[in-house]
């Protein structure tokens, strides 16, 4: 069974934000991953993704098909 959730570091523990389904003296593998480096990092590659589109708009210029167009079957 695999699970994500979130937590708090307190006092240099870990107390998750909601209980395991998991027995008492449970092995599990942890990885821990700061939300704020991550959501700063995620919230800079999108601002710099949208100011891209805005200096280099794309326009093909191309032509435009109606829906029996798109579906037309021969």
């Amino acid at each position: 069974m695999k699970t994500k959730t979130t937590g708090t570091v307190v006092d240099g523990v870990l107390q998750l934000d909601e209980c395991l389904d998991l027995p008492d003296h449970s092995r599990v593998r942890v990885a821990v991953e700061p939300m704020d480096e991550w959501s700063s990092r995620f919230q800079a590659g999108l601002d710099a993704w949208k100011k891209a589109r805005r200096q280099h708009p794309v326009d093909s210029r191309g032509s435009t098909y109606t829906r029996d167009e798109l579906h037309e079957h021969h």
